[in-house]
């Protein structure tokens, strides 16, 4: 969003101010500085001034991913900063600790698909760098939360029909060795299987 502007040029949604909240003093994960603490709509969150990035507990997070005014909220407060880019391929991966607890966080391409990589405290919440948290919500209200979603199912099904042909191949060879004979139908139900994956391969 543009400074001044009232609403966000890409959303639509109008411009907030971040007030400040009553939270815990913690460590900014990347600085090792204080964080603020931030309210932004009606969701409070921890921001490190010097890095931009945001720390946001679980139950805030799982409360902005599913409520559009929460997402609003966030993205008209979404102020650019200037900074300076890395270059491609040069910036280092580095793991950092949670604010909360001191264990390292996993780095997560958030629902596998968004492109976008956070660091997370399965406990405590999730570290956001710059214009990370924006990126997942625009992420989200494009479909890719639906679309995360039925590409799981795909490979759940896909998981199960290999099961199935696994289990059909070892039950024909067994049969087999033992002399004895595959009925039609299962015969069908291992085609089908087959068939199957193929369809999940070539989609």
């Amino acid at each position: 969003m543009f400074i001044g502007s009232r609403h966000c040029p890409h959303c639509g949604a109008a411009a907030r101010q971040a007030k400040a909240a009553d939270l815990s003093v913690l460590k900014c994960p990347r600085c090792r500085t204080d964080m603020a603490s931030i309210q932004i709509g009606t969701t409070a969150m921890r921001e490190c001034e010097r890095c931009a990035g945001l720390w946001v507990e679980v139950a805030a997070f799982e409360d902005i991913c599913v409520d559009r005014e929460r997402q609003s909220a966030v993205l008209g407060a979404a102020l650019p900063t200037p900074h300076q880019a890395a270059a491609a391929g040069t910036e280092k991966i580095r793991y950092s600790p949670c604010p909360q607890c001191g264990e390292l966080m996993n780095r997560i391409n958030f629902a596998r698909c968004s492109g976008v990589i956070v660091d997370v405290c399965k406990g405590h919440g999730t570290w956001f760098d710059r214009d990370e948290l924006s990126g997942i919500i625009q992420f989200i209200r494009s479909g890719g939360l639906e679309v995360s979603r039925q590409k799981e199912k795909r490979e759940i099904e896909f998981e199960r029909q290999q099961l199935r042909a696994e289990q059909m191949t070892a039950a024909s060879r067994a049969s087999g060795a033992a002399g004895l004979s595959y009925s039609d139908e299962e015969r069908l139900g291992g085609l089908s299987a087959a068939s199957g994956l193929l369809k999940f391969l070539l989609d």
